[in-house]
């Protein structure tokens, strides 16, 4: 079979259309996709370097300044004492009977729980795999890893930098009879506890029988535990009323006021002088 000149020639171009069709597919435009490809990677670790830099530049800022919020947070934290116990919650339940005044009909303590922290969703970040070996020297050389490091607040507290001195709370709440003078007093006594507490609940209402307010109040007792150079100082007891001399609130017979205590043996010996006399 005889094949013409003007078909080897159409032959010839579909060859060479096919082959630059294959090329562009195959090699250029890969080619042109793996260049913008490695020209927004630039972009990024230029943006990263410029980050760094800049960091370097201000290093001396962020340790300054991390040195100062630690001490702020230490300073905040030594306001709060070490523990609250019992009777701490006891001794503010008569406080407020006092001060405000008020009749306290019940107490109920909580006991002593950690107080959770919210965390902050972290917002998506776009990962981004540096590939270029002078972004890791610099790294290295300026110690910019450290530095990060240096900027959490707790370290390695297993907390997060959050709660690094692990605050707990005790609530007291307790049921009262009260007027409403007594009642602001009552809330602007809690204020000014020189302690850490906040009102958490308070509800009242109003009695018509007695035109009193009968109410309940929760307050958070809050503490720090485990502070250097800080111990639990017992609260002072000293004004407080103990005891009752007439356990079973009977009342008092004419004639009993104005007696003599009996001394150790002194009834024993009346008595036998009484029978003895009765005898003669």
């Amino acid at each position: 079979m005889k094949v013409s000149k003007r078909d080897i020639l159409i032959l010839i171009g579909f060859l060479g259309i096919l082959i630059g069709v294959c090329s562009f597919l195959f090699v250029f435009q890969p080619t042109m996709e793996k260049a913008d490809a490695l020209q927004q990677e630039n972009m990024e670790l230029q943006s990263r370097i410029a980050d760094l830099q800049n960091k370097k530049n201000n290093k001396d800022t962020y340790e300054n300044e991390t040195a100062r919020m630690e001490q702020e947070m230490k300073e905040i934290y030594q306001l709060f004492p070490v523990d609250v116990r019992e009777e701490n919650a006891i001794l503010l339940a008569i406080n407020q009977e006092l001060i405000a005044p008020l009749k306290v009909d019940s107490i109920t303590i909580d006991a002593l729980l950690e107080v959770p922290f919210l965390e902050d969703t972290p917002e998506e970040e776009t990962q981004i795999s540096y590939e270029i070996d002078a972004v890791e020297e610099l790294e290295d050389y300026e110690g910019t890893q450290q530095s990060e490091e240096a900027l959490t607040v707790g370290g390695d507290d297993g907390t997060g930098g959050l709660n690094p001195y692990g605050l707990k709370n005790r609530k007291m709440t307790m049921t009262y009879e009260i007027s409403y003078e007594g009642l602001k007093r009552s809330v602007k006594n809690i204020c000014m506890q020189t302690d850490r507490m906040v009102i958490d609940d308070l509800s009242v209402v109003f009695d018509e029988t007695t035109g009193l307010l009968h109410g309940t109040m929760a307050v958070n007792m809050y503490c720090v535990p485990n502070q250097e150079g800080k111990e639990y100082v017992q609260p002072n007891f000293s004004s407080v009323l103990l005891g009752s001399d007439n356990i079973f609130g009977t009342i008092m017979l004419r004639g009993e006021s104005g007696l003599p205590d009996l001394e150790d043996g002194e009834e024993v010996e009346e008595g036998e002088e009484a029978d003895e006399e009765a005898e003669e």
